[in-house]
């Protein structure tokens, strides 16, 4: 039981390996998103995995049709439509020239940022230790402080407990004295 079992989830998981083989995976590349390159193409059963923020698809006719617009235009003798197409595609590589700069001036205001943070992070954790042990030494202070405190009063104590007693002492002697020499 338990062999036909493992037999049959063995097999379940090679069919579905089988079965996924066949599936195209494709990924846009991530220069992609901002260039002028040409389009991917895709098949029935591929999966496109999109890591643009927006990325839009044609059809194989629509783009037959701008492609054959665009050569038309590039093979016309009009200068103008020719003027304005290659300006056209000049403006687009200079928006994907300063897109690209700046997503690196972005990745190194990142950096930085980060940067930054983990020097505060580190900052803040010797500033915590410094405050743990500055606690300790308050109170390891406020310790020593009750003990001098205690030591104090029973000090006092001692002092005026010995003028006490010497001045009860000195009135017993007195007391004695006088019976003695009164009689």
């Amino acid at each position: 039981m338990k062999n036909t079992l493992l037999l049959l989830i063995t097999l379940a998981f090679s069919c579905t390996a089988g079965a996924q083989e066949h599936v195209g995976l494709k990924k846009s590349p991530l220069q992609y998103c901002t260039s002028n390159q040409s389009p991917l193409q895709l098949v029935v059963g591929d999966t496109l995995v999109v890591v643009c923020d927006t990325m839009y698809l044609i059809n194989k006719t629509r783009y037959q049709f701008y492609k054959s617009i665009h050569k038309a235009t590039l093979e016309d003798d009009n200068i103008e439509c020719k003027n304005l197409l290659k300006a056209y595609e000049t403006r687009l590589e200079e928006h994907e020239l300063s897109y690209s700069k700046l997503l690196a001036n972005c990745r190194q205001s990142e950096k930085t940022t980060l940067d930054f943070i983990e020097y505060t992070q580190k900052s803040l954790e010797s500033t915590q230790k410094t405050l743990q042990y500055t606690q300790q030494s308050l109170d390891s202070s406020m310790q020593n402080l009750d003990r001098a405190n205690e030591l104090i009063r029973k000090e006092k104590w001692n002092t005026t407990g010995q003028k006490v007693l010497t001045g009860i002492a000195g009135l017993g002697v007195g007391i004695l004295v006088g019976v003695l020499i009164s009689r």
